[in-house]
């Protein structure tokens, strides 16, 4: 299942609002969207560039549509979202 751009904006939105409530922002993100899979990690686990940066949370798109699943940039292959807490 690939993540439409607007689907992006709309959690970007949703986590640039969220945190002020707390710092674990997956349980209301797989409640706001539900057909999309979410991860949580810290960003000094991941060496790559985000796919965007936000003020407390960078997100990254993973494919997992072969055997090994890799980082992305490109949301028409990405099958789910990293959430990665600054």
């Amino acid at each position: 299942m690939c993540i439409s751009t607007e689907t992006m904006n709309e959690i970007e939105s949703s986590l640039l609002d969220f945190h002020q409530l707390s710092n674990n922002p997956l349980p209301m993100l797989k409640d706001c969207f539900p057909k999309t899979s979410f991860l949580r990690m810290s960003a000094a686990d991941i060496d790559e560039a985000p796919f965007r940066s936000l003020d407390n949370y960078n997100l990254y798109l993973l494919d997992g549509r072969e055997h090994c699943v890799q980082l992305t940039s490109d949301l028409s292959t990405a099958t789910a979202i990293v959430v990665a807490h600054k």
